[in-house]
């Protein structure tokens, strides 16, 4: 048996442009956080203070690069950038205070240079710009570089007025990418190939005129966009193609503004591309002398016929409630490398006391809304704080490739449990995920908490008879060299425990009489059974690592039902009725997992009454005087 947890130790690399590219956030006041690490770690290093918008980006080993908040560039050193003149890159023409100030994409076929697209704020004038850096420079720190040559550091691709918004995903065409940007009525589709940027995008028309704050993203198959329209209390959702840039107008309003649904700020795709989240706020608060508003999160299944009325309120933080008294500022939404999506939600848009000191997750994305995990302060910044904003990658870096165990269920991003002398095989899911380029080279290794071994190279993991061990982690890497020439590695990792197997021995039946009568007794279960069900251990095994539970169904006991575990002492339900009763014995530790079932019967019956019989007369047939009589046998009919 084996049972699923979640954790965040799920790592996935995409083309040469591995996942591990999204392994290093910063954001918000000196925060970030590290997913080199399982679960992520907090980083303290950071110098952005932004309000909002940010960028980060780390090299395919998960080591930091640079990072911006639109204006400044810092590299690895968290010291400024320079440019090739030797001035500081301090002065670019995007501003930490829109939604999204920035976006970074490594050209491809390059191992130095990478782009960085700039976006203005609704309060300046700047447009949407250019930047690039080439990582080779400052003895592996990177300078910005005038690429073209015109004697200017950056490109101006649109001037002026502009939006808030941008993003970004691998195209259906080799080495490309699409960066995409709106303004009012018309999206922006920015193509970057091995030449580099294209200056002249791809324009769509669209009927709805976009306003500037709030996410704009692109789901990581690359088929559907998504932008949360602030100003105008709506989130619209639209067809994209990855191979021409276009963004179709069949728009979908997912969240209308109507009724308490809130003003949509931060947008985000599961890994699957199958559902979408968007958070809301009810209004504006800038510090805390400001009434508290409320924050809240949907999710919204787009394999549904009717999207719209998919919407599911995940969490919510209402203003002046019980829980959350200080309520929810708006605040991103942003898929991390393990999969999980993670949320910032501070108090306010300026007031540092607002601020928020912990990140939450929605442990579970692909999930239907009834199952979806969101856990409150999941991650700890360690003193340093979030703000509204978190750093928006390349959505197809994030791409998963499954691994299922022999059942087909899914263990991407899990906390497998099992039990001592348990069978366990794992396999790629859909292998045409590596199918197409050169022949895979798989490579398993387990971590056991003291050194790694490397102990398969085949594609699936067989582990028999499993023992404790067996406790680590499990790590499978697969290169090749994909159908666009690239060299390309998948990761995946997952935590595996083994725990001692329950063993439930049926007990004798219990057969109480009942001296009132009434048909009804207590019964201390625990105290009757529990040294007979529990004596099938081995001496060595502490007992006190089991606990035994009780139900009157048996698919209540195997389906561990809560509330339908009998109380102690326990009642029988009818009068005089023989009942079955189940047993269930589980590791306390792996409760779910490592189980075992047995029953007994339990009958209560009335005590015996003696009944007074009439009286016996025969006649000595003899005349001796004396004659034997059967008094527990009646006598046959015959005259007296």
């Amino acid at each position: 048996m084996k049972n699923f947890l979640l954790i965040a130790s799920f790592f996935i690399f995409l083309n040469c442009y591995a996942q591990k590219q999204a392994n290093i956030w910063y954001f918000g006041e000196n925060a970030g956080i590290d997913f080199n690490f399982s679960p992520p770690q907090a980083l303290t290093d950071g110098q952005l203070n932004t309000l909002e918008g940010c960028s980060s980006f780390a090299d395919a080993n998960g080591d930091l690069l640079f990072y911006s908040d639109g204006i400044t560039v810092y590299n690895k050193n968290h010291t400024v950038m320079t440019y090739t003149d030797g001035t500081l890159g301090n002065n670019l023409l995007g501003d930490p205070s829109a939604t999204q100030s920035g976006m970074i994409i490594p050209k491809p076929s390059s191992n130095s240079i990478y782009y960085l697209f700039t976006v203005t704020s609704n309060q300046t004038q700047d447009g949407f710009n250019l930047y690039t850096i080439d990582m080779s420079l400052d003895n592996g720190n990177g300078q910005l570089i005038d690429e073209d040559g015109d004697g200017t550091f950056y490109v101006e691709l649109q001037g002026g007025e502009w939006s808030e918004k941008v993003a970004a995903v691998k195209g259906e065409n080799c080495n490309t990418f699409w960066v995409v940007t709106v303004f009012r009525n018309d999206f922006y589709s920015y193509l970057v190939d091995t030449n580099g940027v294209l200056a002249t995008p791809v324009i769509s028309p669209v009927s709805s005129n976009i306003e500037k704050r709030g996410y704009l993203k692109l789901s990581p198959d690359g088929t559907k966009l998504a932008v949360a329209d602030q100003s105008a209390r709506e989130a619209i959702l639209y067809d994209f193609n990855s191979e021409t840039g276009e963004v179709d107008n069949n728009e979908t309003f997912i969240v209308g503004g109507i009724g308490n649904d809130g003003e949509p700020y931060g947008v985000e795709f599961s890994v699957d591309s199958k559902k979408l989240y968007i958070s809301t706020v009810s209004d504006f608060r800038g510090d805390l002398t400001d009434n508290p508003v409320n924050y809240k999160l949907f999710q919204f299944d787009l394999t549904a016929a009717n999207i719209p009325g998919s919407k599911a309120l995940i969490h919510q933080q209402i203003g002046n409630s019980a829980e959350y008294p200080e309520g929810g500022f708006r605040g991103a939404l942003q898929l991390g490398p393990d999969s999980k999506i993670y949320a910032t939600i501070p108090l306010t848009y300026d007031d540092p006391d607002g601020f928020a000191p912990f990140l939450d997750v929605i442990e579970n994305p692909t999930a239907n809304a009834a199952d979806v995990i969101f856990t409150k302060d999941a991650i700890d910044l360690v003193g340093r704080f979030a703000t509204q904003g978190l750093p928006p990658f390349i959505a197809s870096l994030l791409l998963p490739i499954d691994i299922s165990d022999d059942s087909g269920t899914t263990i991407n991003n899990q906390n497998l449990k099992y039990c001592i002398g348990d069978d366990a095989t794992f396999v790629i899911t859909d292998p045409t995920v590596i199918s197409g380029g050169s022949a895979p080279a798989f490579e398993w290794s387990f971590n056991d908490g003291t050194s790694t071994t490397i102990i398969s190279t085949t594609a699936d993991l067989e582990l028999l008879n499993l023992t404790m061990a067996n406790n680590g982690i499990y790590t499978l890497k697969i290169e090749l060299i994909n159908a666009c020439g690239d060299i390309t590695e998948f990761n995946a990792i997952f935590n595996l425990e083994v725990f001692e197997p329950a063993i439930a021995i049926q007990p004798d039946d219990i057969n109480r009489c009942d001296i009132d009568r009434d048909g009804f007794i207590d019964f201390d279960l625990a105290a009757e059974q529990n040294s007979q069900i529990l004596s099938g251990f081995d001496p060595s095994v502490v007992l006190t690592a089991f606990q035994v539970l009780y139900f009157n169904d048996e698919t209540a006991a195997i389906s561990n039902i809560v509330s339908e575990i009998l109380p102690i002492p326990y009642t029988n339900q009818n009068a005089f009725v023989e009942e079955t009763i189940y047993a269930r014995v589980q590791n306390i530790t792996a409760p779910n997992t490592c189980f075992a079932i047995t029953e007994f019967k339990l009958k209560v019956t009335d005590i015996p009454v003696p009944i007074q019989p009439a009286e016996y007369r025969i006649c000595d047939d003899t005349a001796s005087g004396s004659n034997t009589c059967l008094l527990y046998t009646s006598p046959s009919p015959r005259d007296s």
